[in-house]
């Protein structure tokens, strides 16, 4: 699969999926739920478990043949937090992705409360990255991930 092929269709995945706050289905796995998107003969899969720690995986198939991954943890720091405020503005964050490398959202987006950070190295077939949110200079959220290219 070529890499303009994978980020176009990776895009419109995403954007399709949590970020959109669609609900997520039980997954076939217990404990997990999960989303797909389907555009012709590419699918994507992201499967999770946890929320205010979660450890995930997503994956695209060729025709039904695994060919890009990421597998990402996160968590929310302090439980003072309310998760769902949290989430709300991650998802906003994550709408903000670069179509250019669609791992997660730009570099820096902000609201009047929180700042989400995100930084990434390498590119869309071996890459690995960490995201964070502040408020005020104090990190309340974070997740890592890596991936790239199944061969």
């Amino acid at each position: 699969m070529d890499d303009n092929k994978l980020t176009k269709f990776l895009t419109s995945a995403k954007l399709n999926g949590y970020s959109s706050g669609n609900a997520y289905s039980k997954g076939k796995i217990a404990g997990t739920l999960e989303f797909s998107f389907k555009d012709g003969k590419l699918k994507y899969a992201d499967i999770y478990s946890g929320t205010v720690s979660f450890i995930g995986q997503e994956t695209v198939f060729d025709n039904n043949i695994p060919q890009w991954g990421m597998v990402y943890y996160g968590a929310i720091l302090d439980d003072s937090y309310d998760s769902k405020e949290v989430y709300d503005f991650l998802r906003g964050a994550l709408r903000t992705m670069p179509e250019s490398l669609p791992l997660r959202g730009k570099d820096v987006f902000s609201n009047n409360k929180f700042t989400y950070k995100n930084a990434s190295e390498g590119d869309i077939g071996h890459f690995m990255g960490y995201e964070e949110i502040e408020e005020a200079d104090n990190v309340i959220y974070e997740m890592h991930y890596s991936g790239g290219y199944i061969l």
